[in-house]
């Protein structure tokens, strides 16, 4: 039996820990920070609880619309967000990726904070959730797009944490 394959990427930022925290759990920051470079967010629904979603709509610089529904699983304050990751329809509805059919449609997201000196690390992974072994080999080939575009997403947060 082979093992899930997991994505990880780990940043640290020049901001303390309830700053960044608050990035992550309030409304007006995720529409700042969240989704691909040159691209813009709306949040549709945020409830910040267990069972609770977040629910968005990223703008593409092409002129297309990705909308997304992530259902929070734990939420441990200051230090620990997981929720389950997936492509929605526009009423929420999961449907497959628009730019990869094989992407799973679902995953397991794990987002850690923690003190790193005067700053704050963020340890983040991605797990497919009920994926096939096709949409699992699918995930393993896009690490390194996932890895550009997270690291988009932080460029985005590091820019409105120094900011404000």
């Amino acid at each position: 039996m082979t093992e899930t394959p997991h994505f990880t990427i780990t940043r640290t930022f020049n901001a303390p820990r309830a700053k960044v925290w608050d990035a992550w759990t309030k409304p007006e920051a995720l529409a700042e920070c969240f989704g691909p470079k040159s691209s813009s967010s709306t949040l549709l629904a945020f409830d910040l609880r267990p069972g609770g979603e977040w629910r968005g709509c990223i703008d593409m610089p092409d002129g297309s619309a990705i909308f997304s529904k992530f259902v929070f699983r734990e939420i441990e304050p200051m230090s620990r967000l997981v929720w389950v990751h997936g492509i929605a329809d526009s009423e929420g509805n999961r449907i497959h990726a628009p730019f990869a059919e094989q992407f799973p449609r679902e995953m397991v997201t794990s987002v850690l904070l923690a003190d790193e000196g005067e700053g704050t690390r963020i340890d983040l992974s991605w797990i497919p959730l009920n994926a096939t072994r096709e949409e699992e080999a699918f995930f393993a080939s896009m690490m390194a797009s996932m890895e550009g575009g997270w690291s988009g997403s932080f460029k985005q947060l590091d820019e409105f944490l120094t900011a404000g």
